[in-house]
């Protein structure tokens, strides 16, 4: 079949999202959704890329009105729609719930107003996943909405952010008096932060359960080692080091799939996903540091187009994975009060 003819018989039959419930997935069982990943890599079939969507879909799908699903989910998987997150501002990264950026009601809809920050492909993006105050006399995890914002509105402004690496995949976002209509509003006005703790559990068990653009994989650290272990460069110390870090990768596949099973069959995933997330983004870590200190100064200023200047970069790029997505700060807070039932953070 011709690509585009089955991108969009993938979409269209929920073979996307296959947890969602039909029509836009297929409401298959964790076992079903294992056995259909499978059954797609081994046809070497691409379902279409939706990226963040993975993480803001659900919520759509749980809050959405009849009117929102039909007009944003079909070309969102068909990939036609790229989505971003516009979430953390300047003074609410971990503590999201201290946002600023302020909705006034006006006339057949909301003016908004304030500023985003590491918003991941906006430059790149159709619509967006926005939290916005809208009652400022309501406790700080109150009186937030959920809107989806088109991201060409009059009023929004994207400033790329330069990173370690060079590249430009993060960004500022800037919103003037931007109108959304109250058609936009996902869920209900002031329990915007109930929606967007589905979005937050889904982004954990995504950052946890998928392969990091930031981070190399697995496969792609086993590869290394065997490899350079061929060429009788790693002694003895090195050998333990690499094993440790190949078991550990092992092992957080396996929580990460455990926690993935978990959201599946409709459990509580938050600990599980926090656990998955500091693990998986310290071991992609140590596998950037492992093979940089092994290559030296090649990998510090090779080109990135070569294997020891790509492993360079990865190490740039995975100092940020335990910053985004919450902080291993934030991740340890939340194994420490839900999974332990330790008391709150003062």
């Amino acid at each position: 079949m011709p690509r585009e003819p089955r991108t969009v018989a993938i979409a269209e039959g929920g073979w996307v999202l296959p947890y969602l419930p039909k029509p836009w997935g297929r409401a298959a069982s964790p076992v079903e959704q294992i056995i259909i990943a499978q059954e797609f890599t081994a046809g070497r079939v691409k379902r279409p890329q939706i990226a963040i969507a993975t993480w803001i879909v659900p919520s759509i799908v749980a809050f959405g009105t009849d009117n929102q699903k039909q007009r944003l989910l079909p070309p969102t998987f068909r990939g036609d729609i790229f989505w971003c997150q516009l979430f953390s501002e300047p003074g609410a990264g971990s503590d999201l719930a201290s946002l600023a950026t302020k909705a006034t009601r006006v006339d057949g809809g909301w003016r908004i107003t304030g500023q985003k920050i590491w918003t991941t492909g906006a430059q790149y993006s159709q619509w967006g996943a926005l939290l916005a105050r809208t009652d400022p006399s309501a406790p700080k995890h109150n009186g937030i909405t959920y809107f989806l914002l088109d991201m060409k509105s009059e009023g929004v402004q994207v400033k790329p952010l330069r990173e370690l690496t060079g590249k430009e995949f993060f960004n500022t976002v800037y919103l003037d008096d931007v109108f959304v209509p109250d058609e936009l509003v996902l869920g209900e006005v002031n329990r915007g932060w109930e929606v967007s703790r589905n979005t937050l559990t889904a982004e954990r068990v995504s950052i946890g359960g998928s392969d990091s653009t930031f981070l190399p994989t697995l496969g792609e650290f086993v590869d290394f080692v065997r490899d350079y272990r061929f060429e009788g460069q790693f002694d003895q110390v090195a050998r333990h080091r690499a094993g440790q870090l190949i078991a550990e990768g092992h092992a957080t596949k396996l929580l990460n799939l455990r926690s993935t099973l978990l959201t599946l069959a409709g459990g509580d995933p938050m600990a599980p996903a926090a656990i998955s997330k500091l693990l998986s983004m310290r071991t992609g870590q140590g596998y950037a540091e492992f093979a940089v200190s092994s290559f030296g100064t090649d990998a510090v200023i090779g080109d990135t187009e070569r294997l020891p200047g790509k492993w360079g970069e990865y190490l740039l790029a995975s100092r940020a994975t335990t910053i985004y997505g919450g902080t291993s700060e934030v991740q340890l807070n939340i194994i420490a009060e839900r999974l332990l039932g330790l008391p709150r953070d003062p």
